[in-house]
């Protein structure tokens, strides 16, 4: 088990894009770096374009029609971002609850090399460590990684120590 604190999720599991199907896309790789994003100031343009348009919006051109748009899209970015805020909980309970797993995993593995080596030790049986031999390797990398790191960075100390 790990002995990082964790709490079930308590939901929600089911999760369903159907009241914002028709505003779904999916954009090419890098494409919403070309989109225009919003700026601070943005309720005061609503406020503004709320008494403005009904007063002059025919005056200045055909700006009821594009108000409207605007007032539709604003419905439609309130139910995404809706939707967006449960779906990156979601994302990131999934990413922990996977991360969770690996580690016990990972810990369960390694409580298997602990009892294969002091067997093998206590007994002096070479053979049990032969059948595990891809588990004890495979368990051991990281402690190898940073012997040999530290053998490392060591050897480059030696080298870099004045010599007078």
């Amino acid at each position: 088990m790990s002995n990082v604190a964790a709490k079930p999720y308590p939901g929600p599991f089911e999760f369903s894009l159907k009241d914002c199907q028709a505003d779904l896309v999916d954009l090419a790789p890098g494409a919403m770096a070309h989109l225009r994003f919003e700026h601070d100031g943005l309720a005061d343009v609503f406020a503004e374009l709320a008494v403005s348009i009904p007063a002059l919006g025919d005056d200045a051109g055909n700006l009821p029609k594009v108000h409207q748009r605007i007032l539709d899209a604003n419905a439609s970015i309130d139910k995404l971002a809706a939707h967006e805020v449960i779906l990156a909980k979601a994302l990131e309970v999934v990413r922990e609850s996977r991360a969770k797993k690996v580690h016990e995993r990972e810990n369960d593995i390694a409580a298997i090399v602990d009892s294969v080596k002091s067997t093998a030790r206590r007994g002096g049986d070479e053979a049990l460590l032969n059948a595990f031999e891809k588990t004890v390797k495979y368990n051991a990398q990281i402690a190898e990684k940073a012997a040999k790191t530290r053998r490392k960075n060591a050897e480059a100390v030696k080298t870099a120590a004045p010599t007078g």
